[in-house]
């Protein structure tokens, strides 16, 4: 789908609408309002969402993160003792640059990979986000990066001019069948 903006003659009131790119229905599926389909999202991540991680088995992620840490540590570590090695001509410095670069790198990979983990306590940030006044409060730019953090797809399902919307977390075992 797309976004369409529109606005009435002379009046800066703008309005959002969603129109289908590849509706293979004559005629073509009509545009739904963008606000609606917002409101319907926000009453879906609130009702659909706590149910979803209440049902979901979590690794026990302090002990990923610390096993994460405590590599970026042991690789810090080695940097710091590549120095001694080369003015000991254990190394020489060509060596101990290249070590230096490819333990940066496996440092900086594994700092991704903790930046990339859920936040510690999930469930409890499923319940803050499934407050209805929580989404309103928030910019589009901020909405858009939480929907980002819990949602892989929206789908509209359209039985003629009606239509439901269907919520696909990241961490639902469906989020894998059409990634």
């Amino acid at each position: 789908m797309t976004v369409t903006r529109v606005t009435t003659h002379r009046s800066e009131q703008e309005y959002l609408y969603l129109r289908p790119t590849k509706c293979p229905k004559q005629p073509k599926c009509g545009a739904i309002a963008y606000n609606q389909i917002l409101q319907t999202t926000i009453q879906r991540i609130c009702e659909d969402l706590p149910r979803a991680v209440a049902g979901v088995e979590l690794p026990d992620l302090d002990r990923i993160k610390q096993g994460i840490s405590g590599a970026i540590a042991a690789k810090q570590t080695t940097i710091d003792q590549l120095p001694a090695l080369v003015s000991s001509t254990v190394l020489d410095q060509e060596t101990a640059d290249l070590r230096t670069y490819m333990l940066r790198t496996e440092i900086s990979e594994l700092q991704d990979q903790l930046a990339q983990l859920p936040p510690v306590n999930l469930k409890a940030t499923a319940q803050t986000v499934s407050i209805p006044q929580f989404w309103l409060d928030l910019s589009e730019s901020e909405r858009r990066f939480y929907f980002r953090e819990f949602i892989r797809r929206i789908e509209l399902i359209r039985h003629d001019n009606e239509w439901q919307l269907k919520l696909v977390f990241f961490f639902s075992p469906e989020s894998d069948e059409k990634a």
